[in-house]
């Protein structure tokens, strides 16, 4: 999302419960060659979510 990469990450964070505390990271994406006959190329940049939940009783 280039520069909007804080729209991103607000989106996430609308999405879930009030309150819900997050942690995370994003990184420069996937290197890795597209088939075994080519050199290894960017495939994207990813933005990794976590989610834990701890049961209540």
């Amino acid at each position: 999302m280039g520069d909007h990469v804080d729209e991103e990450v607000e989106v996430v964070i609308d999405a879930l419960a009030p309150g819900t505390m997050t942690t995370g990271f994003y990184s420069y994406g996937e290197i890795s060659p597209f088939s075994a006959t080519t050199d290894c190329k960017l495939h994207n940049q990813t933005m990794t979510i976590t989610f834990l939940a701890e049961e209540t009783e």
